[in-house]
């Protein structure tokens, strides 16, 4: 070992012998920026994670991806220093410090923790990155599906409830399709796939959908999502209007984008869904695809976030970046991490005779929702403008508290009004999220009757079947469309409706609210 690597272990050590006597990152700020900035500058962010265990899937000029249990990080490597984020947590993200201190849940342990990295990166031997390959000839996921047209729409209308008629309306039809797996030559398993489309409408990318299944291994039922390639950051986007856009609705899933046309769309609205995360890349792809929209007048932007912790800090994401592309004499950085935010907002000399006035109005849109100890802050300073709030955590069991989710919604729509040219609202579901509002607003509209009497049944009503499964292998249970002599025409999710003989009717359940005309045959 030469003189200055034992220089500079010896210097490490004498850091690290200092920190054992904790100096407090009050007592000395800059000196914990130093040495983050030390460890974010020399630590090997890439052969950390593979002596960690990460496993190494793809490698391109600018990104590398790895693997671990529940986490997919994908590292910048053509940034200095080297950023990452997770694809399975959108908060997980930033510069190797951010990486351990995520994972270590004390500061100080992670400031040594990535010190002791660097000094023991000497006795590893540097190792070229290969991506992880099985033995064999192995199919790309992409391989592994056929892309067609949509035929079986069973697990949108059955399992989220959306209606055959929002899958051929205008903005969506032609626009889902079906991927069916290689092996899967009888089509039994009908998943349903969006596209993620390029600026020029071309689909570069898939996320696939299905029922939750269990898990060989643990029993477990888990949700079926499935990205099919590395191009993540192109987005699913409706048909464009065809007598030009009035809203741009932005959301989640495809499914909450569908699920909210049912419940509140107009027309002229073009659909935009995130796919379950925001990063910057999405952003950057998000902002580029509005960018021509907006320049027509009168064009409103909608966020249909869900109406939990993550949905709310999504949007707090996707209205930085939309004052940073757009606002004049402004700049927004914000910091999330965990329930915590911060929010500085940057002041041009010319306008920073207006912040006082802009920080009581941020203060009157807040009001008094936020608990002790978690209230909102403004902090005037010469420059800037500083926003500190926390965001509550929610659940499936525990929702999001609707008093801070309306502060929080009143908040955003001040600061489009403050800083934005273009107006914004945010529309958030009743329950967690729109599907949840669609399936609620169709439950118990059936009743069922004591016995099967054909003469009773109405278009609009459910019938049950005797077998346990329906035609295609769909669930045993349609809504009826026409009554015929011998039986009734009944729609079972599929492309087409089959004629059903009333023998072969097991129950009928009678639409609460039947309707006197016959719902028409649809074609997705």
């Amino acid at each position: 070992m030469n003189k200055s690597r034992h220089i500079q272990i010896y210097r490490l050590f004498s850091i690290l012998s200092e920190m054992k006597n904790t100096i407090s990152y009050k007592d000395d700020p800059e000196h914990y920026k130093r040495l983050i900035g030390k460890i974010n500058r020399e630590v090997d962010f890439a052969g950390h994670l593979l002596r960690t265990g990460h496993v190494l899937l793809k490698k391109s000029a600018g990104s590398m991806e790895f693997a671990k249990e529940g986490d997919r990080i994908v590292l910048m490597t053509s940034r200095d220093p080297i950023s990452y984020f997770n694809r399975n947590d959108s908060e997980d993200k930033g510069l190797f410090f951010s990486f351990l201190n995520n994972r270590e849940k004390n500061f100080y342990r992670a400031v040594e923790q990535g010190l002791e990295i660097i000094d023991s990166a000497h006795e590893h031997v540097a190792q070229n990155a290969k991506v992880h390959q099985k033995r064999g000839r192995t199919r790309s996921l992409e391989e592994n599906y056929n892309i067609v047209p949509m035929r079986n729409a069973i697990y949108l209308t059955k399992e989220r409830g959306i209606a055959m008629e929002t899958l051929a309306s205008d903005p969506f039809r032609g626009r889902i399709f079906n991927a069916f797996h290689h092996n899967d030559n009888g089509g039994k398993i009908a998943n349903v796939a969006f596209p993620k489309f390029d600026i020029g409408g071309t689909p570069r990318n898939y996320i696939l959908y299905n029922r939750p299944y269990r898990d060989r291994h643990t029993g477990e039922s888990k949700k079926f999502r499935l990205v099919l390639n590395g191009k993540d950051h192109f987005l699913f986007s409706s048909n464009p209007p065809k007598e030009g856009t009035q809203r741009i609705v932005f959301g989640e899933s495809g499914v909450d984008l569908l699920s909210f046309h049912e419940l509140e769309g107009k027309k002229g609205d073009f659909y935009i869904s995130f796919g379950g995360n925001v990063y910057t890349e999405k952003l950057d792809f998000f902002y580029e695809l509005i960018t021509p929209i907006l320049s027509r007048k009168g064009v409103q932007l909608v966020s249909i976030f869900d109406n939990d912790a993550t949905g709310h800090r999504f949007d707090i994401q996707v209205f930085t970046k939309l004052i940073n592309g757009m606002a004049k004499e402004v700049y927004v950085e914000n910091r999330i991490k965990r329930e915590r935010v911060s929010m500085n907002i940057h002041y041009h000399k010319d306008r920073r005779g207006q912040m006082a006035h802009d920080a009581r109005t941020i203060e009157d849109s807040v009001g008094n929702a936020f608990p002790k100890g978690q209230g909102f802050r403004t902090i005037l300073f010469s420059d800037k403008l500083a926003l500190e709030f926390s965001i509550p955590g929610s659940s499936a069991t525990i929702p999001f508290d609707p008093q801070i989710a309306r502060e929080l919604q009143s908040f955003l729509t001040t600061l489009g009004e403050l800083y934005l040219p273009v107006e914004t609202k945010i529309m958030k579901s009743m329950g967690k999220d729109w599907n949840d509002d669609l399936k609620s607003s169709k439950k118990e509209r059936y009743e069922q009757l004591g016995t099967m009497d054909p003469d009773r049944i109405r278009p609009g009503d459910k019938i049950v079947l005797k077998t346990n499964s329906g035609p295609e292998g769909a669930p045993n249970e349609g809504i009826v469309e026409e009554i015929r002599p011998t039986g009734v025409l009944a729609d079972f999710g599929l492309r087409y409706s089959y004629m059903v003989p009333f023998r072969a009717i097991a129950a009928h359940l009678m639409h609460k609210k039947t309707s006197k005309e016959n719902i028409a045959q649809l074609k997705i």
